[in-house]
Order: structure tokens, then sequence, then C-alpha cells
């Protein structure tokens, strides 16, 4: 058992790992900016422009608890990246900032809450692979809401485990100002409560007067807190559900079957087959290195045997924070959808190490198997690193999820002279949302609307174009070589502009 000393210094050690890995080519990595981040960030530039608070329902601008755009989204997200734009402007970055704090904070919370649950060796461990997991750091180096929700989840299940323990009423209330937090965040943690009730159920049984107060407390605060988004959804039930019902396993003809197949992919991502999403994985790694999924599976096995309440608890908070995959249907393995899984398959694997660690040691000295012992942490690292920032990074594919096409748009219209005309075309099909535009066309907004003048149009509407002399630019937001050949039959002194590879423009002297 490390010293105190010793603990501290790699515990800070560990935390500096974590801000390398989340901020290490920040502004760069990765490249674009996708349109689900773009359409938060252009949210809060209404924010910034209009204020106001809608919690129930009212004017589409302003603060709100909840956002309906591109299938709805909880408002935290929208808050922080408003605050992140006033200072630094609207940069892709920008828009990724919190979400790398929010992973910062939660390498440093698991440590905490393992420390909690375990015991020392186990919180180092789990949160040192949880600093250089590409399934954490990737989503801690992106603008999706769902990040905001690990550090919440774990510090708010530190301080209720701590209330519990020590039955002080501080924890109880710092537990539920951020559990009432967490449903700002993203879907899948009104998941929570199940494991909180599943988890804590046998502690309703105790008759301490001191521990039912703190209860209360938790219960009290966590209900003013999340009041505000759940008058929303109480005014706006269609909200709530979203386009849950339609990727749901019960929409299915046999949802048994559905859910079996479901539950098999999902398991089989630690290990088999991982998210083939690019912007989620790289494309169907297995969500844990190999090393790390067999340690992951000595720790579940370990956890089921043992039948401990902390045991209990980590296991209870992998299936739980799983299930927003097993019921769904859509592009399962979904490494984002169980994004909440990560905490606790982190610490199942730190529980496999210490346990393959304690082995050898019947069998070795300490001096022999330590060196073994860093080398694979260090292995671990390395090669997670390498996935990350060399050939994730700088995979073709990546860029293209990203929409790296409308950065190089934006790019290019922020760069021509103000005098110039600029329309921007999006598709026919595609649905406006508040702010007049589709979400594809939130990149492209996001990134131009305080730098450059710009008229957007959907394709049909060209005929709405009318010149008055200046020179113009028309910019599809989508490739379509057709379209710009009747651009250019429309506007005969016009010519075609490729400004990257299956990015165009019409350029009208």
């Amino acid at each position: 058992m490390p010293n105190k000393y010793i603990t501290t210094a790699l515990i800070v050690f560990i935390v500096v790992v974590a801000v390398f890995f989340r901020f290490w080519q920040f502004t760069s990595i990765p490249t674009g900016l996708y349109q689900d981040e773009a359409m938060n960030g252009a949210d809060a530039l209404t924010l910034i422009k209009d204020g106001g608070f809608s919690a129930i329902g009212g004017p589409a601008s302003g603060w709100k608890a909840f956002y309906p755009n591109n299938n709805g989204r909880e408002g935290l997200i929208v808050w922080l990246d408003a605050l992140a734009i006033n200072v630094f402007g609207a940069e892709p970055w920008v828009l990724r900032l919190f979400p790398a704090l929010a992973g910062v904070l939660a390498v440093l919370g698991l440590y905490f809450l393992s420390k909690e649950l375990f015991n020392i060796r186990v919180a180092l461990v789990s949160s040192l692979f949880m600093a250089t997991s590409f399934w954490a750091v990737n989503f801690s180096r992106t603008g999706f809401r769902a990040a905001l929700m690990v550090p919440i989840l774990i510090w708010s299940s530190y301080f209720l485990l701590k209330g519990f323990r020590l039955r002080k009423y501080i924890h109880f209330v710092l537990a539920g100002v951020l559990f009432g937090l967490g449903f700002y965040t993203y879907i899948s943690f009104r998941f929570a409560p199940v494991l909180a009730l599943l988890a804590f159920a046998p502690f309703l049984f105790n008759k301490n007067k001191k521990l039912w107060l703190g209860i209360l407390a938790f219960i009290g605060v966590t209900f003013l807190v999340a009041l505000p988004i759940g008058l929303y959804f109480l005014n706006n039930p269609a909200d709530f559900f979203g386009r849950s019902s339609s990727v749901s396993i019960f929409s299915q003809d046999s949802p048994l079957i559905a859910v079996t197949i479901s539950a098999i992919k999902t398991m089989g991502m630690f290990n088999i087959a991982g998210d083939f999403n690019w912007r989620h994985n790289y494309a169907g790694s297995p969500e844990l290195f190999f090393p790390v999924g067999i340690l992951f599976i000595i720790g579940i096995y370990f956890g089921v045997k043992r039948h401990s309440f902390e045991d209990r608890f980590i296991l209870l908070w992998l299936v739980i924070f799983l299930l927003p995959n097993i019921l769904t249907i859509e592009g399962n393995p979904h490494a984002l959808r169980a994004v909440g899984a990560i905490p606790a398959a982190m610490t199942l694997s730190g529980i496999g190490l210490v346990w393959v660690y304690d082995k050898l040691k019947e069998y070795f000295s300490e001096r022999q198997i330590l060196p073994l012992l860093l080398l694979l942490l260090v292995f671990i690292a390395v090669r997670d690193f390498n996935l990350y920032f060399n050939k994730w990074a700088h995979n073709i594919n990546v860029s293209r999820a990203f929409s790296s096409e409308q950065i190089e748009i934006s790019k290019y219209l922020n760069s021509l002279s103000p005098q110039t005309e600029k329309y921007v075309l999006w598709h026919p099909n595609d649905r406006a949302t508040d702010n007049g535009l589709p979400v594809s066309a939130q990149t492209v907004y996001f990134l131009t609307s305080q730098k450059t003048k710009i008229t957007y149009l959907r394709a049909d509407e060209v005929d709405k174009i009318k010149l008055e002399g200046n020179s113009a630019v028309i910019a599809p937001i989508y490739y379509d070589i057709e379209l710009l050949h009747k651009l250019n039959k429309q506007f005969p002194q016009s010519k075609i502009n490729f400004v990257d590879i299956n990015t165009a423009v019409l350029i009208i002297p």
C-alpha cells in the first residue's frame, strides 16, 4: 500500500496524463465540426444574442432547460458553450472545451469513487485506465453533451456513498445538487435513479433518523435542481421521448429477438467489435484494448463471485448504463450511447489488474513484478495515444465524419470581401430548425455568422438570387455536381471553383 505522499504524487501524475490526452493538439484534433456539435453552438449563439430563460415552453430562444432542435438536447451543454463562445469566440475547439474539462474531472472523480468503493490500488489503476482510454479520450475531445454526464454521474455517486457511510448532510446535499444537474446533461442520465434505487435499497430498511433525513435532503435537493427540466417535460411530453420510441426494441416485430441481438452486440463491444462510427471509435475496434479487456472480464468474474455491496454497485452501474444500448436497435454497438458505462468498465478493469498483481506476488517478489506492471501500463497508454493521435486523427474517414468539407466552405466564405454577395444552399429535403436553417447547415452557420453576412436558401430556391452588379459566391453545403452545372447555366458568366476535394462553389464575377 503506497504511503500518502506517493499516492498524492501518483494521482497528480494521472491527472496530468488526463490533461495531456485531452488537450494535446486540442485546436486541430479532431478536424472538422460535426453538425450535432455545431447545433449546440448555434443555440449558444442564440442564447448569447437573446438571453431570457424558458424552462416550461415559451419562445424558441434564450435560456432553456431543454432545446428541442436536432431531436432534443438537455440544456447544460448549450449554456456552457455560450460561456466559452463569449470568452474565446466561435471556433470548433471552443465547443469542445467543457467536455474536455469534464473528462479531466471524470478521471479525478473516478479515483475518489473507486477508493471509496474498493481501495487505493484499484482507484489508481482505474483512473489511469480512464485517463488514457481511447473511448474516454475521444468523447472528451468532441462537443457532444454526453461527456458532461460522466463526471456528474461519478461525483454525485461518490458524495452519495459518503453520505450513506458517514451520515453527514453536506454529502447528501452535494450529491443532490449534482444528481439534479445530471438531468441537464444527456438522456442516458435518466437511468441514474434506477442505479441509486437498486444499489441503496438495502439501506432504506435502516431506521436511523439521521440517515433518513440525509436521504430526504438528497431527494429534495435533486427535485429542486431538476424541477425546471421536469416542468418542461410535463408541458412537452413528446420531447421527453424524442425519437426513442422509433429506435426502441419494442418497436420491432420480435422484441425478444431484437433485445437478444442488441445485448450480444453490446457485450461484444468491449473485446470483439466496437462502434463502427468513425466519430465514436476507430471503426470496429473493441472499446477496450485487449489487455484491459481481459482484465475487465476478470473484474466482472470477481465482482460476481464476491457479491459484496461494492461489487454489486459497480456491476449494477455497468448493466444499467448499457441499457440505453441494449434497448435500442440503431447503430449497435454504440459507444456514445454507452458512455455512462465507462467508469464501471475502467473500475472493473482495475479490479482485474489488482487481482493479477496479487496473484503474481504468490510466485514472484514485488521487485520482479513492478517493472512488468509499469511496462504494461506504459504499453497500454502508448498504444491508445498512437491509436487516437496518429491512426484515428489522420484517417480520412474521420475528417469526413466530422464534416471537414463544411469547414473548408466556411473558411472560404470568411476570406471573401464584405462586398461579395454570399449565398449558401441547403438540401430541399432538410427540415429547418428554430434559427431557420436545417441541422445540416449549422456548421457553416456557426463558423461564419459572427464573421460575414450570408443569405441561406434551399437548393430549389435559387430563383430568389437577384444579383445587383456585385460579385457573388454560391456555395451548396453538400456536393452535387448536377446542381453546380445547373447554377453554371443559370449564371453563364460564372465558374465552378473547387475549394477542397468534393467541395465546390460557384463564383460569379
